[in-house]
């Protein structure tokens, strides 16, 4: 049975998942934000019928089995324990939360309520993702060594004013940098020391962040996340054979090319999809709840909460 979607917010991300969701088919059967007019305006535009005038009413409609919850960062935490503690599923935008300590007070609650609670990393599920690591997991690279991953947008404070204000979780590392952070750990796994350094704005948060991720095998993570400058947005994957190199927006579904240690191209992928890309992940959370399990194998709670500790080592908010 397909399950029945509350969307706790209704900002601009959620109206892209929303239009992705009605692509695949799901089933969004309530809304709730701060404002009722824009709740209505949500649900008229989607076709959803229940629209709450609060939170708390969302969480309880019993007509709802999952929250996807896209509320500003800074509230993650707690709107998370609120629908975990009514005993629905939660879809969580990213970043999970804004430190390591309130991502594991999400994943005791969810642990304790025995509910499946995933960070939506959505970029995990593209199919161009999944074709990234087939050729990693082919062995045609050979073994990666090194990932250098770039999210950095021209953002000034009058295009993204959320961007700039602490308060709501601002800074390019948090917003943006989660992007090349989950790239490297992906690729090469958790690394065994961090180093990173930030431009810090008058407004209390970082305008840029660039990190250096080392392990103990001599693998290295570069990455780096700027609001301030428009950078090449860009990842690749270097192995003992070879090298992946993907296209500007590497987090979005776009295309890449595999080369061979001499430099020759191998191969070439370039797939276009129906929307943003956004929908394979709550069609995985479902496939997961209609499995009985409470984490996801591809993006389990363990690991967001071990990724935002590197996040916290790398520059704390």
């Amino acid at each position: 049975m397909a399950l029945r979607w509350g969307y706790l917010g209704a900002g601009g991300i959620a109206d892209i998942i929303a239009k992705d969701f009605q692509i695949a088919g799901l089933k969004i059967q309530a809304v709730a934000t701060r404002d009722m007019a824009r709740t209505n305006a949500f649900a008229d535009k989607f076709s959803i019928p229940n629209r709450h005038a609060n939170y708390a009413a969302l969480v309880a409609d019993p007509e709802v089995d999952i929250v996807y919850i896209s509320t500003v960062q800074t509230l993650h935490r707690d709107h998370a324990l609120l629908a975990i503690e009514a005993g629905k599923h939660v879809l969580l935008e990213k970043p999970f939360t804004m430190n390591s300590a309130d991502a594991k007070a999400i994943y005791d609650a969810a642990k304790r309520k025995e509910v499946f609670v995933m960070e939506a990393m959505w970029t995990r599920f593209l199919p161009t993702m999944d074709a990234v690591f087939e050729v990693i997991d082919s062995g045609l690279i050979g073994t990666p060594h090194f990932v250098y991953a770039d999210h950095s947008q021209y953002l000034p404070i009058e295009k993204a004013p959320r961007l700039w204000n602490r308060e709501q979780g601002g800074g390019a590392h948090y917003d943006l940098g989660i992007y090349p952070v989950h790239m490297a750990i992906r690729t090469l796994g958790f690394p065994d020391s961090v180093s990173g350094s930030s431009v810090m704005t008058d407004t209390g948060v970082d305008s840029a962040t660039a990190a250096v991720l080392k392990y103990n095998n001599g693998s290295i993570g570069m990455i780096n996340s700027c609001m301030t400058m428009a950078g090449t947005l860009t990842a690749a994957i270097h192995g003992t054979k070879g090298r992946i190199e993907i296209d500007g927006w590497f987090f979005l579904q776009t295309s890449f090319r595999v080369y061979d240690s001499n430099h020759v191209l191998i191969k070439t992928y370039d797939t276009k999809i129906e929307g943003r890309g956004m929908q394979y992940q709550a069609i995985h959370a479902e496939e997961c709840i209609s499995k009985g399990l409470t984490e996801s194998p591809i993006m389990s709670l363990v690991d967001t909460v071990k990724i935002m500790e590197v996040m916290e080592q790398i520059h704390p908010f």
